[in-house]
């Protein structure tokens, strides 16, 4: 009989240290993105506590099926790192640094609708090996059989010895990209450029009113090329900080006026960062809003480290809205 306790007892000591192994606070996290429930017209924090933490986040890019996504994480000034999230067996996975991140980091993903191709940016050695470059080029990886390939730089036409950062595709491949070169209307601009015979021609910045004298940020061009989301600042129409402005194409080719997309979507902090899921229904974007101090914040060391700990603490985090957004700006643009 004692010889049986013992045995009881002994497995369930493994049991125990089984468990505890297992034990984590990550929560069970199913269905597609991430098993959020989805938006409404006025933007949502996304994933709150899991990719929207006290952490500085930006660039949300889910993969088709939207059972995976890479995102980003600032680890210093003018440095980040690629974090992806993928769901196995059903459930989501923690964060992880994307393979073709690693030691020299990225930023501004963006994958192709067929979710085999990854473009970044990122100023690693083009040697693949030494010190870090002086500016930013884009790079991509293709998926393989085992997982990611080696970095390929995209070279000339698109980069150049100035930053190049947020690449945008469109369903015909026509790339979009922010560009510090010199030839554009201000300091940074909105450059494109078209393939022929399977290969980049000579890029181009857009004209105004999309590029201006000043500071044009990350753009999104739609997959059909029929508008176009940019973060800048306009000062007669702005909410604070950079703001996501949407621009139409008209029946003549051209881009009409910038638009600011509203409170809905903007804050009197900076917003940048923005794609649309690859189902369409949802534009996700950043956001470096924070939570307005109470009196008593002021008072209590406890309460500013709480601040600091949460998400909204100004720093960054990802925001998700219903699409269909887009469609009421345009309404309003044609009337």
């Amino acid at each position: 009989m004692k010889r049986n306790h013992l045995i009881f007892a002994f497995i369930m000591v493994i049991i125990f240290m089984t468990n505890c192994g297992q034990r984590d606070d990550y929560p069970v996290l199913e269905g597609e993105y991430l098993g959020q429930t989805p938006p409404g017209f006025k933007g949502e924090l996304f994933a709150p506590g899991i990719m929207s933490t006290e952490m500085p986040e930006l660039n949300a890019v889910f993969f088709p099926g939207a059972r995976e996504v890479i995102y980003s994480v600032s680890v210093g000034p003018m440095k980040w790192a690629m974090l992806m999230i993928r769901e196995e067996n059903g459930r989501w996975t923690k964060p992880e640094v994307a393979p073709f991140s690693g030691l020299y980091g990225g930023v501004d993903p963006f994958v192709t609708a067929d979710g085999k191709r990854v473009y970044f940016c990122s100023n690693r050695p083009r040697s693949s090996s030494g010190a870090p470059e002086p500016d930013y080029d884009i790079w991509y990886v293709e998926r393989t059989g085992t997982g990611w390939s080696e970095p390929v730089n995209m070279g000339p036409p698109i980069n150049s010895e100035a930053n190049e950062f947020y690449p945008s595709l469109t369903q015909d491949g026509i790339f979009y990209f922010q560009s510090w070169q010199e030839g554009g209307v201000g300091a940074a601009d909105i450059w494109k450029t078209e393939l022929v015979d399977g290969k980049y021609v000579e890029v181009e910045p857009l004209p105004e009113p999309v590029n201006s004298p000043e500071f044009e940020g990350d753009a999104f061009i739609a997959p059909d090329e029929s508008y176009i989301i940019v973060s800048t600042i306009r000062a007669e129409n702005t909410l604070g900080g950079p703001d996501l402005y949407i621009s139409f194409h008209t029946p003549d080719g051209s881009w009409g006026p910038l638009v600011n997309m509203g409170e809905s979507v903007n804050s009197n902090s900076g917003e940048n960062c923005q794609i649309l899921s690859p189902c369409g229904r949802y534009l996700f974007y950043t956001s470096r809003r924070y939570r307005e101090a109470g009196i008593d914040l002021l008072m209590s060391y406890e309460a500013i480290r709480k601040m600091w700990a949460t998400p909204l603490n100004g720093r960054g985090n990802i925001y998700w809205v219903d699409a269909r957004i887009i469609d009421q700006l345009r309404e309003d643009y044609q009337k």
